[in-house]
């Protein structure tokens, strides 16, 4: 049996270039463009910087010049007059003193802490943009995924109205509850077209805030969100490292160097030295002078003036230490309602995803027993079904509701690198993608495609698709070889191509991996950054093909154990709803120290495809059917092989097409009724065509 090798995977996983599609909030926060106030922001700084260099020009030396022309009439010393006309010119440089030079000198400390706390605001501005880009992709997401949901719900609601009427007119079922039950699917629509509204507005803002137009065709992705920030003291330390703080605390030590001022702060001095220049009608001679002067001036009652001042540096600075405690408890009651906010939205989160749970099961029970309750059920049937997609729109809204109050948190971290750790190292991720919703009652056919090269081949791609959809097969696992994964970045392209054809023929494209190094706790690694590496391609499950037999027999109980945890690790990474296959031993009956059926559903594996290997239809049938009704909270499918190399007793090999696909029909009238799903083919490079 062909088996996936990964065991490169460790030495250029980490470095691996994600795809920036669909588009990131990562990527959106490096693309948008700052925001017209940070834009205003920045021209007012500038304008700042250019005032200060004044006031500094204007506390170092200064140039003055003078001049005058006019008549004069001087009375001499023995009172005659001395009529004439005369020009006079004086040229010099001049420095302010004492408390002139102080308060120019104040005046260009002003404009610097005026400067720093621009800086401060920008970074405020800066924070309160990115929060805006958070909240308005987190707005896109939840749009985008209630969409994908309504998609469902409204196929649902096609197929369920229509029987609500039916059984109402013909007296099956009371109008009233007819009427309710028509209610909650009417509001589910709703619900739809609201979210089909807003997808228009959600978009239109976003690429408002990032000042450019969404790519076209882009969607969101859900980002990982923190699952266990740090205690509030260790984040009471950014605190004082924030922007808003920062400029109270600029604003105090400047109020504290004018605090105490000099005792000649009060008088207006200057000193000066100039050269004057005079010529007089009648006169041949020039004449002149050299002047230095010093000018003091003070209020006339200088006292009082300074006891004035002195009171208003100390009324200033006792009002900049109260600016700096109340910013601080700004800060800290903002901090503290963001961790309780964001604690409240995780345990909601938590709390939906068991609801979510619990009314997946009591659908899929539902739905195992439509063939024994038949029309007795239909009512019970859709009432679990409605709970199921109002328990997952609800878990769509707590998610985005973690994601907003996450957002809120990064306006104390995001200037800051050294607080980044305050998010913890936990991680929530997405995990209710709407490929998750339970499986209906249909019966299809999937095939194992471990050779994925002619599907990825763009020339061959739509005819290899075609002969799959002429053999019957609904469900393609697609499978990587270790050459594909360690090119991905180049092979992204096709398989979003791939996955996309095959949805619009209607096949369902389901990632097929397995590795039984992944087994083992050392190995759990590459798994998941192969998980992290493959994120948002719209594959409809991820399958994993892990068999513990593998690793030897006999398998002890530490060997399921670590299937589990693999599982439970898969099952935590995987953005799609997690599948496996497994040889049905272990599902025949209860293992003494580990129930891995029992533990299955509590990791979130879905629908199981058991692997039974026998060319005895009958005894394949049988054993399925048995295991479906031991464990009905577990969704089966039946694995056989058409293998060559297998003993002829556990392959179908040799048969038709004809003859394999007349014993499907068979399969499914004695397994569709026993809640199975359909027949998968172990492969697809041996199946006949």
């Amino acid at each position: 049996m062909t088996r996936l090798t990964l065991l490169l995977l460790a030495a250029w996983l980490p470095v691996l270039p994600l795809q920036a599609e669909p588009l990131s909030l990562v990527r959106l926060l490096e693309q948008a463009a700052p925001a017209p106030t940070l834009r205003q922001g920045a021209a007012e700084l500038e304008a700042m910087q250019a005032a200060t260099a004044q006031r500094r020009a204007e506390a170092g030396w200064q140039l003055f010049g003078s001049g005058s022309a006019g008549s004069y009439r001087e009375l001499g010393e023995e009172g005659g007059r001395d009529d004439y006309s005369g020009r006079q010119l004086a040229l010099g440089v001049r420095h302010p003193l004492l408390g002139t030079l102080q308060r120019r000198l104040a005046q260009v400390q002003s404009g610097l802490q005026a400067e720093e706390a621009q800086r401060l605001r920008l970074a405020v501005l800066r924070a309160e943009q990115r929060l805006q880009l958070r909240s308005a992709y987190a707005d896109w997401w939840r749009v985008e995924e209630e969409i994908a949901v309504c998609r469902r719900i409204r196929a649902a609601a096609g197929e369920a109205l229509p029987v609500l009427r039916a059984r109402s007119e013909a007296g099956w079922m009371l109008p009233s509850e007819a009427a309710l039950l028509g209610e909650r699917w009417s509001r589910l629509e709703r619900l739809c077209r609201e979210a089909d509204e807003g997808r228009g507005l959600a978009q239109a803002w976003l690429g408002e805030l990032a000042g450019q137009p969404l790519p076209a065709g882009a969607t969101p992705a859900a980002e990982p969100l923190a699952a266990r920030p740090q205690a509030w003291p260790q984040w009471q330390q950014v605190l004082e490292r924030h922007p808003r703080l920062g400029e109270r605390h600029s604003q105090l030590a400047v109020a504290g160097q004018q605090r105490e001022l000099p005792w000649y702060a009060a008088l207006e001095s200057t000193v000066s030295l100039g050269r004057g220049f005079e010529r007089r009608s009648r006169l041949a001679e020039e004449g002149g002078d050299w002047v230095a002067s010093l000018d003091v001036s003070a209020p006339f009652d200088v006292l009082d003036y300074g006891r004035a001042q002195r009171r208003e540096g100390e009324a200033r600075y006792q009002a900049a230490q109260a600016s700096v405690e109340a910013e601080r408890h700004s800060l800290r009651q903002a901090l503290l309602t963001a961790l309780r906010e964001h604690r409240e939205a995780l345990e909601g989160l938590h709390w939906q995803r068991e609801r979510l749970e619990s009314r997946r099961l009591r659908q899929v029970e539902r739905q195992q027993r439509s063939a024994l309750d038949g029309e007795a059920g239909v009512e019970q049937r859709q009432v679990a079904t409605l709970d199921y997609y109002e328990a997952l729109l609800q878990q769509v809204a707590a998610w985005h509701g973690l994601w907003l109050s996450e957002s809120a948190l990064h306006l104390f971290i995001d200037d800051d690198p050294a607080a980044a750790p305050l998010l913890g190292e936990g991680r929530e991720r997405w995990q209710g993608e709407p490929g998750a919703l339970p499986a209906p009652a249909g019966w299809s056919q999937g095939v194992y495609i471990w050779d994925s090269r002619v599907l990825l081949d763009a020339r061959r791609r739509d005819g290899e698709l075609e002969a799959l959809q002429r053999a019957g097969m609904q469900r393609l696992y697609i499978g990587l070889s270790a050459e594909q994964v360690a090119g991905l970045p180049a092979l992204r392209q096709p398989l979003q191509q791939l996955l996309q054809a095959s949805r619009a023929r209607g096949l369902q494209p389901v990632l097929l991996l397995g590795d039984p190094a992944w087994l083992r706790p050392a190995g759990r690694a590459g798994l998941q950054r192969l998980l992290q590496a493959l994120a948002g391609l719209p594959f409809a499950a991820l399958h994993l093909d892990l068999e513990v037999e593998q690793l030897g027999w006999p398998v002890p109980a530490q060997r399921l154990r670590d299937w589990l945890d693999t599982l439970a690790l898969a099952a935590r990474e995987s953005e799609w709803p997690l599948e496996l296959s497994s040889h049905h031993r272990w599902f025949a009956e209860e293992s003494g120290e580990v129930c891995v059926p029992c533990a299955l559903p509590q990791l979130g594996v879905g629908q199981v495809s058991l692997m039974i290997y026998t060319a005895n239809a009958a005894r394949s049938a049988e054993l399925a059917a048995s295991i479906a009704r031991r464990w009905p909270a577990l969704r089966f499918r039946l694995a056989q092989s058409v293998e060559p190399q297998l003993p002829a007793a556990e392959t179908l090999a040799g048969r038709s097409a004809g003859e394999l696909q007349r014993q499907v029909g068979r399969w499914q009238a004695q397994l569709q009724p026993e809640a199975l799903a359909g027949i998968d083919w172990q492969a697809w490079s041996h199946y006949p065509r």
